[in-house]
């Protein structure tokens, strides 16, 4: 730990209902684009970059290790360290929930919260960029809150306890958006690969699990017939 790791936050003991109110207060701010850091109280990563999400310096340093088997880094300062109750490591939804858990259970201790971005929220992010004079936005992984009905009481505990209010869901999210605007599943053949550039409005992957798109106009064998694959390839495919 370095001095200025000593200076408030990290050498300081968070309550629960602190580090309640700070998720909320960081969801809320990601709804106030006009809010500067400054005037927010934290670094706000939009503020900085223009776009959050991965950025650089979050991946260069795994990549040496894991790709390149980088072995000299820097010696390990020892003095001044702090011992925690619980390091977690991966500040995404998994990460906040188990250090939410064991602080709910073990009030008084010392979590430390490690990651490579400069943000909590890991796949659950949105970016955010200005085009002109003209805010936009859009969810750079998880966006939705898929099939609550079958989450833990854990998991509905958790939700609850963040003040998410899963009967509003209904009226928040378009559900018919996709239908409306005869959005559907399709696939992208690329010309490097099977030498065309074509789209067949036909899902070799589905999403219509668990987004309410539009029906495709093809079926299995129209779809087939479309792809550009060898005779062969598209007998094996149906």
């Amino acid at each position: 730990m370095t001095d200025s790791d000593e200076k408030p936050g990290l050498n300081h003991l968070i309550k629960r209902r602190d580090f309640v109110a700070g998720m909320s207060a960081v969801a809320a701010s990601s709804f106030l684009p006009d809010v500067t850091a400054r005037d927010a109280g934290f670094i706000n990563p939009p503020k900085l970059t223009g776009l959050r999400g991965g950025h650089p310096g979050a991946i260069e340093v795994a990549h040496q290790l894991g790709r390149f088997g980088r072995t000299d880094w820097s010696p390990i300062r020892t003095d001044n360290s702090i011992t925690y109750d619980l390091v977690v490591v991966g500040a995404g939804l998994s990460g906040l929930a188990a250090a939410f858990f064991y602080r709910q259970e073990n009030p008084t201790a010392k979590i430390l919260i490690l990651d490579n971005h400069d943000d909590f929220g890991g796949h659950a992010k949105r970016n955010e960029f200005w085009l002109k004079d003209r805010l936009v936005l859009s969810h750079g992984g998880s966006q939705t809150l898929q099939e609550p009905s079958g989450y833990s009481e854990e998991s509905l505990g958790l939700l609850r306890d963040l003040g998410v209010n899963l009967g509003e869901l209904k009226e928040a999210f378009d559900q018919t958006f996709f239908q409306r605007h005869g959005l559907t599943d399709s696939t992208y053949f690329d010309k490097k690969t099977f030498g065309v550039d074509q789209i067949v409005r036909f899902a070799l992957a589905s999403y219509s699990n668990f987004l309410p798109l539009h029906p495709s106009p093809l079926d299995a064998i129209e779809a087939v017939k479309q792809i550009p694959l060898g005779a062969q390839a598209k007998s094996e495919l149906l």
